[in-house]
């Protein structure tokens, strides 16, 4: 929607800090004076007490056909609805209450903030504007229209400037750092003649303990009603208790605009640009651009759909420039409940192309799926796991191994999440990868641990 993360964040805070004490005085209010549906009401309310919108939500939805047009049911249910994500049904429900009663200034308001969860702060402000008309209304009925009528103003002025920033530290110990081979002695079909060749202890895996900080900056910035430019700035760097030559560090920066829709969800067009060094030392920089349209249903389905172009230079072996094209799709699914379980998946194909035809054999396309999910397992701890596969297939022979490159990779991650406070994180994962290529050295296992602590701010 519109306003789904500038005017509904806004009306939601407000309106949950603010408005609910007062709704819920004025809904219990109601209910003592109505009889149908007593029972739902009695239940629904204890819900909503305890802070339970949609519980109470849950329990009146299914009374709606037998008690709809009682402004007492439709009152409450219109709370629980806007208070658990039901803009539509507490539009429905507080019109309902204004069918029969027009001067019930608390369902009027409380149709403003639904209008305002559902982007549409033209029939917003006019029921909130009918609220403030009358003379009569309770100093702290007038606050609260207030705080909405700013939450309004905020959200059509694009929601203001918002940043946010994560620091991660960690530490682990990795069981290939250079994502090398095992064997120390190969034979290369070129010069087979010679024998086998022994490899030199930069191209044999090395494993290490390691130490790793990593931040990111972003910023949002509101444009218009619909539409915000989005800025990413992230760095990283990695040191090696041992083999410090592959010590690693990245920095990258993403500028884009995002463009709302009423039905049709997002889109977004950035460009990104990345830094990558190994031993301090540039290795590769990347220039590029993300086109992404994305949704969120009703139901807490999340669908995206994404183009990527990237360019690939290496400073000190120019002869591997590339272009990079990539399009992908993923789905995700919150499933709700107590443990509030998560899953997604997805999936991507490309071709990467080098500039200089005469190391074709380095162009390639590529493929693969990604799934995972992360559930709570009790009170501020949650278990996370991942799985992906992607294979690639090379356009020509290698000119040492005379055979074209084909390669299976496979990563697996499991981990879980402990909330210390609400902004520091403490976290640990075990991240397996098996690479199967036909060329010896492009097949080797890793097996990386790690614990690590997040701050956000």
């Amino acid at each position: 929607m519109i306003l789904q993360k500038t005017i509904s964040a806004a009306s939601a805070r407000l309106g949950r800090a603010h408005a609910r004490p007062l709704a819920l005085a004025l809904g219990l209010a109601l209910l003592a004076a109505g009889t149908a549906g007593a029972g739902a009401l009695d239940e629904a309310r204890q819900k909503m007490a305890a802070g339970d919108a949609a519980g109470a939500y849950e329990i009146l939805k299914p009374e709606e056909r037998a008690h709809a047009g009682n402004p007492d049911f439709d009152y409450m249910l219109g709370l629980a609805a806007i208070d658990s994500g039901h803009a539509p049904e507490a539009v429905a429900a507080f019109e309902r209450v204004l069918a029969v009663k027009p001067d019930h200034l608390q369902a009027r308001a409380e149709l403003g903030r639904a209008y305002i969860a559902l982007a549409e702060p033209e029939a917003a402000r006019r029921e909130l504007a009918t609220v403030e008309a009358q003379g009569n209304v309770p100093p702290e009925v007038r606050a609260t229209i207030n705080r909405y009528v700013t939450a309004l103003d905020t959200g059509l002025s694009g929601g203001g400037t918002e940043i946010k920033g994560n620091l991660r530290v960690t530490a682990g110990w990795d069981s290939n750092i250079n994502n090398s081979t095992s064997d120390a002695r190969i034979l290369i079909p070129a010069f087979a003649g010679l024998g086998f060749a022994t490899l030199g202890p930069g191209a044999v895996s090395q494993d290490s303990a390691f130490a790793e900080v990593a931040g990111r900056v972003s910023v949002r910035h509101g444009i218009s009603i619909d539409r915000h430019f989005v800025a990413d700035i992230t760095a990283s760097y990695r040191g090696n208790e041992t083999n410090g030559n592959f010590d690693q560090g990245i920095a990258g920066l993403n500028l884009g605009i995002v463009q709302r829709t009423p039905d049709w969800g997002s889109f977004g067009l950035s460009a990104q640009m990345q830094a990558y060094w190994v031993d301090d030392e540039a290795y590769r920089y990347t220039f590029g651009a993300l086109g992404q349209w994305s949704i969120t249903t009703r139901g807490n389905t999340d669908y995206a759909v994404y183009l990527q172009y990237a360019r690939l230079n290496y400073p000190n072996n120019s002869i591997q420039n590339a272009n990079r094209y990539t399009a992908g799709a993923t789905i995700g699914q919150a499933l709700g409940g107590a443990r509030d379980p998560y899953v997604f998946a997805g999936t991507y194909a490309g071709t990467e192309r080098v500039v200089d035809s005469a190391v074709r054999h380095l162009s390639n396309d590529f493929a693969g799926l990604r799934a995972g999910g992360e559930i709570g397992v009790m009170d501020r701890l949650r278990v996370h796991a991942s799985a992906s596969v992607e294979f690639s297939k090379y356009d020509a022979p290698d000119p040492l191994f005379l055979t074209e490159r084909s390669t299976t990779r496979g990563d697996a991650v499991v981990g879980l999440r402990y909330a210390l406070t609400s902004d520091l994180t403490l976290g640990g994962s075990v991240a397996y990868t098996r690479s199967d290529s036909n060329i010896v050295l492009y097949d080797y296992d890793r097996t990386v641990a790690s614990v690590s602590l997040n701050f956000d701010f």
